[in-house]
């Protein structure tokens, strides 16, 4: 097994099991005591997607395999739709210090999911172009899924530490 595929593998399975545990509704407050727990469940989830991307760059760089391609995309695809459940009301920067969840997710709750719909559009459009095998139309939808779609979202709704 090489390298890249281990994490993208191990993060694909890390990501399914935090999504499965979040059981509260999309905008729900959560209680005192579950902001901590729904974060780091929100924290892992994202830590995913953020290697699922390092495995993709390092494909287009010449690295990997288009099967850890797939499975790395697989993983932010089946995240998108998810995103709103990984953040309830209440979990933000007010209340973890640490958290770089900003007010306007819950204020801006539209647009939040609208930005988390074009995440998954644009996870589709890089899916396909990995199953064509281009690597020009490969490291396109990658640069547009990091600008458009993660960019979409931490421009605006999230504070870097």
């Amino acid at each position: 097994m090489s390298a890249i595929r281990l994490p993208a593998a191990a993060a694909g399975i890390v990501l399914a099991a935090c999504i499965g545990l979040v059981s509260l509704a999309p905008g729900q407050a959560v209680s005192a005591e579950d902001v901590k727990q729904v974060a780091e469940k929100r924290s892992m989830a994202m830590k995913a997607m953020g290697g699922s991307m390092r495995t993709i760059k390092g494909f287009v760089g010449g690295r990997g395999s288009k099967d850890d391609v797939v499975k790395a995309v697989a993983v932010i695809a089946s995240t998108a739709p998810k995103i709103a459940s990984l953040f309830p009301k209440g979990t933000g920067m007010e209340a973890l210090p640490k958290s770089e969840a900003k007010a306007e997710i819950w204020v801006k709750w539209d647009a939040f999911t609208a930005a988390a719909k074009t995440l998954g559009d644009k996870a589709a459009v890089l899916a396909a172009a990995v199953d064509s095998g281009d690597k020009g139309k490969i490291g396109a939808a990658f640069g547009d899924l990091g600008k458009v779609g993660c960019g979409g979202c931490h421009r605006v709704f999230r504070q870097k530490r």
